[in-house]
């Protein structure tokens, strides 16, 4: 057969690739009805799956947030508005990816699920204060509309470039993280941007026409009315409560009671959980695609490889779950995509399976079945079976690679063996496996000029009657201008069947034929089948592949490990995900603190307040309470997705800080003390705040519940910002409005 790998280029889309792809395959079928085409592998049907699940991810988080809007405002209006905002911010978001030449994929279908909760938040903040105006203050329609919006119109542009601060210096951090994070985050930025345009101009108009026949509310409203104050309302009583304590008797006590309290629960959780938990680059993900690198020895024909591999694939193919798969034995020069560089008898395999919603075992119990398998085929001594995107970067070979380098080949096969036996032993690894090494058998043919002479041959004579079919064995040259490319020719002849029938292969000459051995001494050597090398050394890979351990215990356990083992006169380094793990966190990190100082200066401007704008930031880390302990609970690791999710969550507790603070503030100029106004905040913004924080979570619901095919990847971010968004709003709705009035100047107080 013949195989044809097709990629597409920077930019392209691989749906559309495909699709061409299918019509030319089409094509080529009716020209050639003899010849049978087949696609062997294929990511259109993931990506197809995906967009389909992310598209019920989506409809299943607007109908969680819109109820969870209900339970807490009981308002069928508020809902219209939201239920208007939503789509209209959704095809706006794509008429501008549109218009920018991007496409619809996973991650930003994932961006506009994470805005669902501040999109529609905004909406509502507006319409409930026009609400709060008709219903207080007895104004009229119009009057009610400008002065309800004229006053929300601050926090809500404060918390919609609050949160585009904290989340932008991602975009420009470099490296991986950018390459996967930067569509998101623009996807979040724009969505905000919109939300934010239509909260102040579309809710407005939308409210003239809702409250055209006043405020009353239906039978249905008033119960949902009853059910939120009779339960989440009944916790407004709580938090009034502990801002008194914070004033009463002993205060400064009270007040160290509490701040050292969380200070040292946070230090705790910080300690205790995320060192428990670990560390990846990135999740890993049942997409249904299992690859699987295995070899024979060198020293084997490929038609015996083919063989022995024969079986299996008849199992294989006869397993419900299996949808198609490909093999590729051996490689070529400078090709990546089939084979990557094998040797004939070793092979890359690819199995397509049902997607796991269809399917009771997961990738990885498929994963332990064919490895498995495989393990009882003859002379396989390469078994690695790891799952599709196993590692954060194609170019990574492993999960742990631990990579020794050496000036001279020599003595690398073997001080491999020593740490491929020692990595065997790390708990969490399925398979290890060495890049090469030297048990390829050869035979050395050294001909005695003179005997060869004396049948009236040369040396070069002898050579062209070896059975190699006149091709060249291999091209040496040093000329800068060749490319040179060695070739390995097997022979298949009934003298190359061993070293004793090679000695009898017939050498023509004018006396007649004589065997080779007459002429020549014939010895076997072990030698190298392939030579990798790096940084102008020589280098060999010891891999190392996992199910779901993390990354940072395995490399972490695999140094233990090889701490036994004596590598004088080499260079041991990890290059497997871990190197990308250090690179990735480091500028995860540096992205966050640049976050942090970008929000910092645009709370003092807005706020015109060092204060309260220092007291909003250091409220910020108490939420990692919460999704310390909510990535432990979902059985996560700590990632790249993690760390943007902590970014959206400081996002989103500084959203609600600030709207504690505006109400604080605006009491203050009314002439109330700074306690006094502290306590109201709480009292009026309690169902706000809460609110808020809920419609996020029930947005992120279907993200965390990995409700698409690849949102494993992104789950952990959902799972940070759930836990963060349950404690941190908890926590966000005292120490802001305590810190406030205690640390706040005013001669009034």
């Amino acid at each position: 057969g013949i195989a044809l790998s097709i990629h597409v280029a920077p930019g392209g889309s691989v749906l559309e690739v495909s699709k061409a792809v299918r019509a030319e395959m089409a094509k080529l079928q009716q020209e050639y009805p003899n010849i049978s085409f087949e696609i062997a592998d294929t990511q259109r049907d993931l990506i197809e799956q995906s967009n389909d699940n992310m598209l019920e991810a989506l409809r299943d988080a607007i109908i969680y947030t819109l109820l969870v809007i209900m339970i807490f405002l009981g308002n069928f209006r508020a809902i219209i508005a939201a239920g208007l905002s939503i789509p209209m911010v959704f095809f706006s978001v794509i008429a501008i990816i549109w218009m920018t030449g991007g496409e619809l994929n996973i991650v930003i279908y994932t961006a506009i699920i994470l805005a669902l909760g501040m999109l529609t938040d905004d909406a509502v903040v507006v319409l409930e204060n026009i609400e709060r105006h008709l219903v207080e203050s007895k104004e009229e329609l119009q009057t009610a509309i400008k002065k309800g919006t004229k006053e929300v119109i601050s926090p809500v542009f404060a918390g919609t470039i609050a949160t585009i601060a904290i989340l932008f210096p991602l975009m420009f951090v470099g490296g991986f993280p950018q390459k996967i994070f930067r569509p998101l985050i623009e996807t979040l930025i724009i969505a905000l941007l919109v939300s934010y345009f239509l909260s102040i101009t579309f809710i407005p108009l939308l409210s003239a026409w809702l409250y055209r026949n006043g405020v009353r509310k239906s039978k249905i409203e008033e119960g949902f009315e009853w059910f939120y104050q009779n339960t989440i309302g009944r916790l407004v009583a709580p938090y009034e409560g502990i801002i008194k304590f914070s004033n009463g008797g002993w205060k400064i006590v009270r007040r160290v009671i509490l701040t050292v309290g969380v200070i040292s629960f946070l230090i705790f959780s910080l300690k205790s959980v995320m060192p428990t938990i670990g560390k990846d680059a990135m999740p890993p993900m049942d997409t249904g695609i299992i690859k699987a690198q295995i070899a024979f020895s060198a020293n084997d024909a490929v038609d015996h490889a083919e063989a022995k591999l024969k079986p299996f694939l008849v199992w294989l193919h006869k397993q419900p779950w299996v949808e198609k798969s490909s093999i590729a034995f051996g490689g070529e020069m400078g090709v990546l995509s089939l084979g990557s560089g094998n040797l004939p008898t070793e092979a890359s395999i690819t199995i397509n399976a049902v997607n796991r919603f269809e399917r009771k075992q997961t990738l990885w119990q498929l994963e332990d079945e064919i490895r498995d398998r495989l393990s009882k085929i003859e002379g396989l001594k390469r078994n690695d079976v790891f799952d599709f995107g196993a590692t954060a970067l194609a170019s990574i070979k492993a999960t742990v690679d631990t990579r020794i380098y050496s000036s001279q080949a020599d003595g690398l096969s073997g001080h491999s063996k020593e740490i491929a036996k020692a990595m065997e032993t790390v708990k969490g690894l399925t398979s290890v496996s060495t890049s090469w090494d030297k048990d390829f058998s050869e035979y050395v043919i050294d001909i005695d000029r003179n005997k060869a002479l004396r049948y009236g041959i040369t040396p070069y004579n002898v050579a062209m009657q070896i059975p190699i079919k006149g091709q060249v064995a291999s091209l040496n040259a040093n000329l800068e201008s060749m490319n040179t490319q060695f070739v390995r020719i097997y022979l298949k002849d009934k003298f190359t069947r061993n070293l004793e029938t090679l000695k009898l292969l017939p050498i023509h000459t004018k006396f007649g034929d004589i065997p080779l051995s007459q002429i020549a001494s014939i010895k076997k050597e072990l030698t190298y089948a392939k030579i990798e090398r790096d940084r102008m050394l020589y280098s060999l890979d010891i891999n190392g592949y996992r199910a779901k351990r993390p990354v940072t215990h395995l490399t972490d356990d695999t140094l233990e490990a090889l701490k036994s083992i004596k590598s004088d006169g080499f260079i041991v380094t990890q290059t497997g995900d871990q190197a990308q793990i250090d690179d990735s966190f480091k500028r995860m990190a540096k992205a966050i603190g640049l976050g942090i100082v970008v929000l910092l200066v645009a709370l003092i401007a807005i706020y015109r307040s060092v204060r309260l704008a220092i007291i909003m930031i250091l409220v910020m880390p108490l939420s990692m309470i919460g999704a310390s302990w909510g990535i432990l609970l979902f059985n996560k690791h700590s990632c790249m997705p993690s760390l943007l999710g902590i970014l959206l969550l400081f996002g989103i507790i500084i959203k609600n800080a600030i709207l504690l603070i505006d109400f604080y503030q605006a009491n203050k100029e009314k002439g109330e003390s700074n306690f006094q106004s502290a306590l109201d905040s709480v009292t009026v913004r309690f169902r706000p705040v809460m609110m808020t924080a809920f419609a996020t979570i029930a947005g992120m619901i279907p993200i965390a519940m990995e409700k698409a095919v690849g949102l494993e990847r992104l789950s952990p971010l959902a799972d940070v910002a759930i836990g963060g968004l349950l404690v941190g709003t908890l926590l966000t709705l005292i120490y802001v409005p305590m810190y406030a009035y205690i640390f706040d100047r005013d001669k009034n107080r």
